[in-house]
């Protein structure tokens, strides 16, 4: 199959073969006396089966013994091998692929994956830090940094950009992973489901799984419509957006005291794909550029050449060739500016301390606070910052270029659709005296 690259990270290590997303798999393992569930079939069990279930074993690599009855499972390595053997088991691996990791594992930890490849069926040509091969084939040139969610922790990677795209600094924000925010999440539909159906999920196993599964979907449908109406069990419970903001600002709040840390005054924020997925996630700093689903497998195809290697013995890179800068062309999200507070429609201007809702109707725009049947987009405020999400169905511009991923909103900034004069302005509006 050509060329193609495996990326780990716990929330689901990804296979691509060249730039298409082949496969994605969890870093989570059940173990049973006989048999080790693990991936998409260990998260299926995980909450029915708690006392059998191992996620740290990517962020806790080692030798390290482990209290479990099955032969297959003697430290956190075994479980690194089943994981990627579950994987190659699964889809039609690339002939030759290029391993991206994160900044976070150690020289022991990077060795140890190494020596578990090597007995795998899988072949990596190659090693490379994710953050570096993402930013070399995107960023200007300066003091830039990128952000990825894991599955316990956040990780925070400063790096130099000039000719070459180098690592100056790893941090990361402990419990701070999506992990934690499901489990913040959790608290709040559980709350909602005693409260206004006296119907506790977490009564049984069966009833907990069912609400992580559904989980992700109900966040979704929030962050689109400013609430939900999740259905459990014949229940039904409604959850705003904003009870799901609250719940996780503080982990929020150190990951941008973090960011803050880092960043120098023209830094700019490369958050991964998974930051959209995570209400206010693209939101995390003064200036900000989502990167693509697929970014990973670009930047790596990208440099190929680069990072492909004959020798036997692999060493990790973490400095690529940058991009020239006329060649640059990332689109940044700029908080600095004055920030929008209300959405300017016709005579109407429309506060968004609340999700407002765009939406489409006779050819002609609507603003709303109240959620239409098809909304066009919703837009959101968190931490004082109001955030575009475009739904399924109809093309919008943003200051006359088409959107598709989420944007934060600026005063003076233009949602329109193209070829139509209509447009909604997105407006600050001050208040004076006491």
């Amino acid at each position: 199959m050509g060329q193609g690259v495996l990326e780990i990270n716990d929330c689901g290590l990804r296979v691509f073969s060249n730039t298409n997303e082949v496969l994605e798999s969890p870093g989570i393992a059940v173990i049973e006396h006989n048999k080790i569930h693990i991936g998409t079939s260990a998260q299926m069990r995980a909450r029915s089966h708690p006392t059998q279930v191992n996620n740290q074993f990517w962020r806790r690599l080692s030798l390290e013994s482990l209290k479990s009855e099955n032969q297959r499972c003697r430290h956190h390595a075994d479980l690194v091998y089943c994981h990627l053997q579950e994987i190659a088991e699964h889809c039609d691996l690339p002939d030759e692929i290029v391993l991206a990791v994160p900044g976070n594992f150690t020289h022991e930890q990077l060795a140890l994956l190494l020596g578990v490849i090597k007995v795998s069926d899988i072949n990596i040509v190659g090693i490379v830090d994710a953050a570096t091969a993402c930013l070399g084939n995107l960023a200007p040139a300066g003091i830039q940094l990128h952000i990825d969610l894991q599955l316990h922790q956040t990780l925070v990677t400063k790096i130099a950009v000039d000719k070459q795209a180098t690592v100056k600094t790893v941090e990361t924000v402990a419990d701070a992973g999506l992990h934690n925010f499901q489990e913040s999440w959790a608290r709040v539909f559980t709350d909602a489901f005693i409260m206004q159906c006296r119907f506790d999920p977490l009564h049984s196993a069966e009833s907990e799984q069912q609400l992580y599964d559904l989980m992700p979907q109900w966040t979704d449908r929030a962050m689109r419509h400013g609430e939900v109406l999740a259905e459990l069990d014949d229940r039904t419970a409604k959850i705003s957006l904003r009870q799901l903001q609250d719940a996780t600002t503080p982990l929020l709040s150190r990951i941008r005291a973090m960011i803050e840390n880092l960043e120098e005054s023209q830094s700019v924020s490369f958050i991964s794909h998974r930051w959209a997925d995570i209400p206010g996630g693209i939101q995390l700093a003064q200036r900000v550029h989502l990167l693509s689903r697929d970014s990973i497998a670009h930047a790596i195809n990208h440099h190929w050449k680069e990072l492909r290697s004959d020798s036997s013995t692999l060493k990790l890179i973490n400095s690529v060739t940058a991009l020239p800068p006329s060649e640059v062309k990332v689109h940044v999200e700029k908080s600095s500016e004055t920030v929008a507070t209300h959405l300017l429609f016709g005579h109407k201007a429309l506060a968004a301390q609340e999700p407002l809702f765009v939406f489409w109707h006779d050819e002609k725009f609507q603003v709303t606070p109240t959620p239409p049947e098809h909304p066009a987009a919703t837009v959101t405020n968190h931490a004082g910052r109001l955030a575009l999400r475009v739904d399924a169905g109809i093309q919008l511009t943003l200051n006359g270029k088409e959107i598709e991923s989420p944007v934060n909103l600026n005063a003076g900034d233009t949602i329109g659709v193209a070829d139509y004069q209509d447009v909604i302005t997105a407006i600050s509006v001050e208040r004076y005296g006491a």
